[in-house]
Parts: C-alpha cells; structure tokens; sequence
C-alpha cells in the first residue's frame, strides 16, 4: 500500500536543485525522501500499478540525475516533478501497453484519473462519515480532467501556473476546468454538500 500523501514544505527546494545541478548526490536524496511517495501516490491516480508507477517516478530522478548539468532551474521544483512524472507515466504507459493491447489509447483522455476516495477529505468529527462518503461520490461525478484539476489545486495546494505546467495546458484552461467543476457542484450539490465543501475552501 502506498503511503497517505504529506504536503511537502517549498522551503530550501530551489537551493537543493542548485546543490543537485553541481553534482551533490545528498541534494538529490534529500529530493527523493522528501518527495517520492508524493510523486507515486500522483502517478498511482492515472494507474493502478504500484511497481510500473514506482518505476517511473525512480526512471525521472534518475534521468534528472543525468541531465543534471543542462536542465533549467524551474520555478516550482514540486510542479517540475509532477509534471515529468505525469508525463512519463503517460508516455510509457502507452509504450508499455499498461492498458491493455486491444484498447486505443489517447494519451491525455483515455488514461483515467483515480476516483477520489473519502480519505482525501480530512476532517476530524467521526459523525461526519455519511458526508464524507457523499463528498466522495459527488466528486466522482466530475470528467476526470476537472477531478484532476480539484486535486491539483486543492489538495496540493498548486496554483494555476503550476497546474497549467504539470497537465500541460495553459492556465485559462486550468481557469476553465476549476469553473466548470464549481457549476456542476453548485447546479447539482445539495446544501449540506455545498455547504460543507465551502467550509473546506473546495468552492470559492
């Protein structure tokens, strides 16, 4: 089972992949402890193969590794990983034929992003499980892309050029999809649901 996702801190991001660039083998362990589960629980959404995931996210650091000396210094290192590792997963799934050899597979619609689960939503009343379970399934009922995007944003914390960088959009298409989710959610969330989901920042 992978690990329950932590939100990593920014801090000292930029100076560890300085330190990386020049060659220090410490600064990329400390990018891969402080990032690697995060990474695989991403990848692990788009397929539900622990070990072919788990492998991808190692072939990215490894392949930063190597580049060390010619690769830029992004903007946001954590956007920087998800978005190579989002863009591996979907570049070897389809060489892999991870989906199977009798399905067409269109790189950026037809891999699915993972249902959310309830254990996404943090909250602390226990008599707040039945709500929970509907925030769930509500969530569920959202194109997979904008599920993508609530994830990013909310439970990453992301901003739109991030988000824009990882799923390799622009950000008025992140812009597009956070507002196509919030009119489903409010033409078809009951008060409660609505109600709770602004509580929690997921409608603004």
């Amino acid at each position: 089972m992978i690990p329950q996702e932590v939100q990593p801190s920014t801090n000292n991001d930029s100076q560890l992949w300085q330190q990386l660039k020049n060659g220090s083998e410490l600064a990329l362990g400390k990018l891969i402890k402080k990032y690697f589960n995060l990474l695989q629980n991403y990848g692990y959404k788009f397929v539900r193969n622990e070990d072919f995931v788990k492998d991808c996210v190692q072939e990215v650091f490894v392949e930063i590794w190597n580049r060390r000396q010619n690769i830029s210094q992004p903007d946001s290192v954590r956007a920087y990983l998800l978005s190579s590792v989002r863009k591996r997963i979907l570049r070897e799934s389809v060489r892999q034929k991870i989906n199977g050899e009798d399905e067409i597979i269109n790189i950026e619609n037809d891999l699915k992003f993972a249902e959310f689960s309830p254990e996404l939503v943090i909250i602390e009343q226990e008599n707040m499980q039945e709500t929970i379970q509907k925030v769930a399934v509500l969530l569920n009922l959202l194109p997979k892309r904008q599920r993508e995007v609530i994830y990013l944003r909310f439970y990453q914390n992301l901003e739109r050029d991030e988000i824009a960088q990882i799923m390799s959009v622009n950000s008025q298409s992140v812009s597009n999809l956070l507002q196509a989710a919030f009119k489903t959610i409010r033409e078809n969330w009951s008060g409660i649901i609505f109600h709770y989901l602004f509580l929690l920042n997921l409608i603004s």
